[in-house]
């Protein structure tokens, strides 16, 4: 005699191995989501955007936004507003004598100036003209509880780049 199936709604009909697949899809959507959340937390800080349009602006909803960066908000008055600084936690690209790592940033300031960073090496690299990297000379900044220098030295920075470790795509990292 044959068994019934069951048509209990928790029980999952795929195999594990698809299950599984699918889990890992929903950990780069939810990589994806945060993303997209601290750009739509940037534009309202930048632009003065309010929330519903810096989401939509990157390609979300303000629920999202909400869900993976409500500490950077503040509801006044019914609305939502961004806070001048915060402590999310953003996976950024950083330049190291190594080459490129992926640390985590907690400050939004440290955050800030790490994009300042980049554009100065970019301008570095395109142009020649090291004045923006002045101000960064003997800077640090913390990141996983260690202090860590900005590279200025012009051939390090031209090293890194002939190795292909001095990328412009995004500042944020995908898969941490």
């Amino acid at each position: 005699m044959r068994r019934k199936r069951s048509r209990n709604p928790r029980r999952h009909p795929m195999p594990s191995r698809h299950r599984h697949a699918s889990r890992v899809a929903r950990g780069a959507n939810r990589t994806d989501a945060h993303l997209r959340a601290l750009h739509a937390i940037a534009l309202m800080r930048r632009e003065e955007r309010s929330l519903r349009r810096a989401a939509a602006r990157v390609g979300t909803t303000p629920r999202t936004v909400r869900k993976y960066a409500r500490q950077a908000l503040r509801k006044r008055q019914g609305t939502y507003q961004v806070i001048p600084l915060d402590e999310l936690r953003r996976p950024m690209r950083v330049l190291t004598p190594g080459g490129l790592a992926v640390l985590d940033i907690r400050s939004s300031k440290t955050a800030s100036r790490l994009a300042h960073y980049w554009h100065a090496v970019d301008t570095y690299l395109r142009t020649g003209d090291r004045r923006l990297l002045a101000r960064f000379v003997g800077q640090r900044f913390r990141a996983e509880g260690q202090l860590v220098a900005f590279i200025t030295d012009p051939h390090l920075l031209d090293r890194l780049a002939n190795a292909g470790q001095v990328t412009f795509e995004d500042l944020y990292e995908a898969t941490a």
